[in-house]
């Protein structure tokens, strides 16, 4: 049972201090929140899915 709750201590003060750090980190930013997409407007929806693009196509005359 003493391993056990070792190794829940020992966690406990990995995330407690990972928490902390980000607290020190945040505190010292600039302020500007990072976003998935950023600042950019979102992409139109695609009528292909999650598949990507297809080439566009070359008419030779």
């Amino acid at each position: 049972m003493s391993r056990k709750l070792t190794a829940l201590l020992l966690a406990m003060l990995i995330l407690v201090g990972a928490m902390g750090l980000k607290t020190v980190v945040a505190a010292h930013s600039d302020g500007a929140v990072m976003m998935a997409n950023g600042s950019a407007p979102y992409p139109p929806p695609s009528r292909n899915g999650s598949a990507p693009y297809p080439p566009p196509s070359v008419s030779t005359k």
